[in-house]
């Protein structure tokens, strides 16, 4: 029923957007939302009337809480939303931490490298073939100045695998 409505719905907004491409976000699976699984969002897309103009928008923490072990194993998400959804469909990725271990159905951001996806996990997203070239949006619970010590950290990473971050530039407070 929910899938069915969210397309529903889709219709009438798509019908009014011009050439707009709206993405769906991923989401932990909670219990009360649609999304937790690929499954979901590629009947999303399944049931609109132009799902050509339908994208998705990855949450590193809600597919993390959702199940999904993008943190550790990234090829085998990218492979199974490739098969369930496909790749040509990801349009932008959301990066943030986790506060739960993997699976939790919570919806808890956390820092970047303060989380259960931790520092090595944003490593292996980062260099995914797959979407080491996706426009990324940080998302973590961070004032202005966490925001920009995060991106100068991620960008660092982005351009050194190996870059090993300072406690400074973590954000902890020893």
């Amino acid at each position: 029923t929910g899938i069915r409505q969210i397309a529903e719905a889709l219709d009438i907004i798509l019908a009014q957007a011009g050439e707009t491409t709206v993405l769906l976000e991923t989401m932990a699976g909670k219990g009360s939302e649609v999304g937790g699984r690929f499954e979901e969002i590629a009947q999303i897309i399944a049931h609109v009337k132009d799902g050509t103009r339908l994208g998705v928008c990855l949450d590193t923490c809600h597919i993390h809480d959702a199940g999904y072990d993008i943190g550790n194993d990234p090829d085998t998400v990218v492979r199974e939303f490739d098969s369930i959804i496909g790749l040509h469909r990801l349009k932008a990725i959301h990066i943030n931490d986790s506060m739960n271990p993997l699976g939790n159905h919570k919806d808890r951001h956390a820092k970047i490298g303060h989380g259960h996806i931790g520092l090595d996990g944003f490593r292996r997203i980062l260099h995914h073939p797959a979407l080491r070239h996706m426009p990324y949006y940080l998302e973590t619970p961070c004032d202005l100045d966490g925001y920009a010590r995060e991106m100068r950290l991620l960008r660092k990473i982005w351009e050194d695998e190996s870059y090993q971050p300072t406690a400074e530039e973590l954000g902890d407070e020893n």
